[in-house]
């Protein structure tokens, strides 16, 4: 399932989608970061549980576009769902770097 959002400001939602995910029994499996202007969560959560994570996931302030709102929607499968969650930030820094620290050899 892949599902599209806009927040407005990173620091504030970052943490704020990161106990959505907790809080509704989810798990983020990776994040990558695109510079301060988008993140993508890659994350697991049973199919029971979807109407509560949008329902945390907008409460943290996100807006999704028609498409993530239609798979939200449809997915009530039996089962586990995974997905990614892509967030554009509005008020995003294209210029943020992210260190990554080295890998010992």
């Amino acid at each position: 399932m892949q599902l599209s959002a806009v927040a407005v400001h990173r620091d504030e939602a970052t943490a704020a989608i990161r106990d959505a995910f907790s809080d509704v029994g989810a798990w983020i499996t990776d994040v990558h970061f695109f510079s301060g202007v988008q993140t993508v969560f890659t994350f697991e959560i049973l199919s029971e549980s979807i109407g509560a994570l949008e329902a945390a996931l907008i409460s943290a302030g996100l807006s999704f576009d028609d498409q993530s709102r239609a798979r939200l929607a449809s997915a009530r499968m039996p089962g586990e769902i995974q997905g990614t969650l892509a967030v554009i930030f509005a008020r995003g820094d294209p210029d943020l770097r992210h260190e990554v620290p080295a890998v010992p050899g």
